[in-house]
């Protein structure tokens, strides 16, 4: 009897081997398509990450673009505030550095005796400040210390008069330093002249010695120079300048 291979010619050992009859080009195919629905799904991944991001560029933009007008509408009141603070800085640094002319005058009338007669009083806060009236004999002496300081000229009965004035001098609230320029032999009376800040008239003097001395206070703090030079940019204003008491010819005495 001769043998019969019932097996399909396809199927056979031997006959195409695990490809086929396509001789694997159906796997070729299958792999090209996936291949294909990969990068086809990448790309449509990418392209849609970027539209989100564009999206979100955009809000971004327009947020920024809404709080920069917002930050534009509300730059005023930023410099207002910014001018109100210097101000108030200017201002207090100056309230600070000021010197009390009131206190110092008070203070003078307390300590200065009776038997004493001023006939010039000249008050500067420094030696760069000018003021009416001079110092006289001591301008020399005003310059040794660059503070506020009170110039004197007067008479007194006696030199014996001197010292207990220089000592009561020193009593003055805030002294550094009372430094006496000179003292003279005077006129032997000072004739009386005007009246008294109450009406009364101004009694003579007794000079028999002219003498001139200079009360040196305590300095003070100096006004900030940014904070001074703010105000007048903002405020268009010229510069605060020190300024000077003079006062006139008047009679020393405890009240």
């Amino acid at each position: 009897m001769k043998a019969v291979n019932l097996i399909p010619t396809e199927e056979r050992r031997g006959a195409g081997g695990a490809a086929g009859r396509t001789g694997g080009a159906a796997y070729i195919l299958i792999g090209a398509l996936t291949l294909t629905v990969g990068m086809a799904a990448a790309y449509a991944t990418t392209t849609k990450s970027i539209h989100d991001r564009k999206a979100e560029l955009t809000t971004a933009e327009r947020q920024a673009a809404a709080t920069e007008a917002r930050a534009a509408a509300l730059a005023p009141y930023t410099q207002f505030a910014g001018i109100r603070a210097s101000r108030v800085a200017t201002v207090t640094s100056i309230a600070q550095s000021r010197f009390d002319w009131a206190h110092a005058m008070h203070e003078l009338g307390r300590t200065l005796p009776r038997n004493i007669t001023l006939t010039s009083l000249n008050g500067t806060v420094s030696t760069q400040t000018a003021a009416g009236g001079g110092g006289g004999g001591s301008v020399a002496l005003r310059a040794a210390y660059d503070v506020p300081a009170i110039e004197l000229q007067g008479c007194a009965p006696s030199q014996a008069a001197i010292p207990p004035m220089m000592a009561g001098l020193r009593q003055v609230d805030g002294v550094r330093r009372v430094a006496l320029q000179q003292s003279v032999k005077g006129a032997s009376t000072a004739p009386a002249g005007g009246t008294t800040a109450g009406g009364k008239p101004q009694r003579a003097a007794n000079c028999a010695r002219s003498f001139s001395a200079v009360i040196f206070f305590d300095p003070k703090p100096q006004p900030s120079v940014a904070g001074a030079a703010a105000v007048p940019a903002a405020a268009g204003t010229a510069p605060v300048a020190a300024t000077a008491v003079t006062t006139p010819s008047t009679t020393g005495g405890a009240k």
